[in-house]
C-alpha cells in the first residue's frame, strides 16, 4: 500500500513537470526557435549533470550501451523534430488530441516489442483516458475541432509519437540494468550530439537573444525540471511501474494545464468536469488492481 501511494506521488510529480513544459515552452519562443531551444536543453542538461556522473561512469560507456542509448536517444530526437515538422501542415490543438494517443500506442508496441498483453480492464481504462483528454481539451479552446480532414502534419505528428512511444518502451527492455541518473545522463548526451548538426544548420543561431535574461531564466527551468528531473524520474519510474502505467499518467496533462485558466471561466471549468471525471476513472481501471 505504501508503495503504490510512492509510485503514484512520483508518477504525479513527473506528469506535474511534464505540464509545466507545455507553459513554460511557449515562453521561450520568442527567444530562441523550437530546435534551438530544445538542442540547447539537451547541451546544458549534459553539461550540468556531468559533476554528478564522474569519469568512471563516462568510461562504463562501452559499445553495446552506447549503441543501445543512442537508438534511445535517437527515438527521442526523432519526436521533437516530427512535432516542430507536423506544426508546419497542422495546428497546436491538432497535435494535442492526436498527442492522447501516445498511451494506446505504448500498449499496441509494448505487445509486439515485449510481448506482454494488457488486461481488458486496462485497454478500457486507456480509451476512456483518451476520451477524457480529449474532452477537457475541447472544453478549454474556442477553436473548432475538425480531424475529418486529416492533415499531412497529423500524420507526421502521429509517426513522431510511435517514435516517443518507442523511446519508454526501449528504456524498459534495455536499460533496467543501468542506474536512473546515469541512464538520463547518457540520453542527454547522445541526445545532445545527435541534436548538435540540426542546432548548427537549423537553430538560427544568430537571432537567438543570448543578451536577454528572461531567455537564460526559462531555459535554465526548462533544463532542470523538465528535463534533468522528468528523465531521471521516467528512468526510475519505468523499472518500477512500467511504460503503459507511465504514459497513462499523461493523460493528466491537459487537466493540469487547463484547469488554472478555468478558474477564469468556470463555465468551461464546468463543460470539462466530465472529462476530468473520465480521466481518474481511467487511471483508477489503470491501476496495478487491474494487472
Amino acid at each position: 500500500m505504501k508503495s503504490t501511494l510512492i509510485d503514484n506521488f512520483t508518477l504525479l510529480l513527473w506528469v506535474s513537470l511534464m505540464a509545466s513544459s507545455f507553459v513554460v515552452s511557449e515562453q521561450l519562443l520568442p527567444y530562441a526557435n523550437p530546435i534551438a531551444s530544445t538542442a540547447l536543453r539537451f547541451i546544458l542538461a549534459t553539461i550540468l549533470m556531468m559533476p554528478f556522473i564522474g569519469r568512471a561512469s563516462i568510461k562504463q560507456l562501452n559499445y553495446k550501451i552506447l549503441l543501445r542509448y543512442s537508438v534511445i536517444s535517437l527515438f527521442l530526437v526523432l519526436f521533437f523534430i516530427g512535432l516542430f515538422e507536423a506544426l508546419k501542415t497542422t495546428n497546436a490543438m491538432r497535435t494535442s488530441v492526436i498527442y492522447t494517443l501516445l498511451p494506446l500506442i505504448s500498449v499496441l508496441l509494448t505487445y509486439i516489442g515485449l510481448k506482454f498483453v494488457t488486461p481488458n480492464k486496462q485497454i478500457a481504462g486507456f480509451l476512456i483516458g483518451t476520451l477524457g483528454a480529449i474532452w477537457v481539451l475541447v472544453a478549454f479552446t474556442q477553436e473548432k475541432l475538425v480531424l475529418i480532414e486529416w492533415r499531412l502534419g497529423d500524420s507526421i505528428f502521429l509517426v513522431a509519437c510511435c517514435c516517443l512511444a518507442l523511446h519508454v518502451i526501449l528504456i524498459k527492455k534495455w536499460a533496467t540494468d543501468v542506474p536512473p541518473m546515469l541512464g538520463a545522463f547518457y540520453i542527454m548526451l547522445l541526445g545532445s550530439l545527435i541534436l548538435l548538426p540540426f542546432l548548427i544548420f537549423f537553430g538560427d543561431l544568430n537571432n537567438i537573444a543570448w543578451h536577454e535574461d528572461e531567455f537564460w531564466k526559462v531555459l535554465l527551468y526548462l533544463t532542470l525540471f523538465t528535463t534533468i528531473a522528468t528523465f531521471f524520474l521516467q528512468q526510475h519510474l519505468l523499472k518500477k511501474v512500467g511504460p503503459n502505467r507511465l504514459l497513462g499518467f499523461t493523460y493528466l496533462i491537459p487537466s493540469i494545464v487547463l484547469i488554472p485558466q478555468g478558474l477564469a471561466n468556470m463555465s468551461q471549468l464546468y463543460s470539462a468536469v466530465p472529462g476530468i471525471m473520465l480521466t481518474f476513472l481511467a487511471l483508477y481501471l489503470i491501476s496495478p488492481k487491474h494487472q
